[in-house]
């Protein structure tokens, strides 16, 4: 078997990950099983836009973001 090599995050790569959590979560995203499966075309975009912005540490664009928690909301 292979020996891997494990490389512990810094303190500042592990705050960026929980921003980015937690933005997810107020977003409504789950991105530990979004698939997009349950979603139309439009959501599923706008999802994954979303993602590709919190994972590269970016601000969601306030349009984008607002179209996503106008979804969230309808589907309470």
């Amino acid at each position: 078997m292979r020996k891997r090599d494990f490389v512990q995050p810094t303190a500042e790569e592990i705050e960026s990950r929980e921003k980015m959590y937690e933005e997810a979560e107020r977003l409504g995203i789950d991105l530990m099983s979004f698939d997009g499966k349950n979603e139309n075309d439009a959501a599923s975009r706008d999802i994954r836009k979303a993602i590709v912005y919190l994972g590269t540490g970016k601000s969601v664009p306030k349009d984008l973001e607002e179209r996503i928690l106008k979804r969230k909301t309808v589907a309470k």
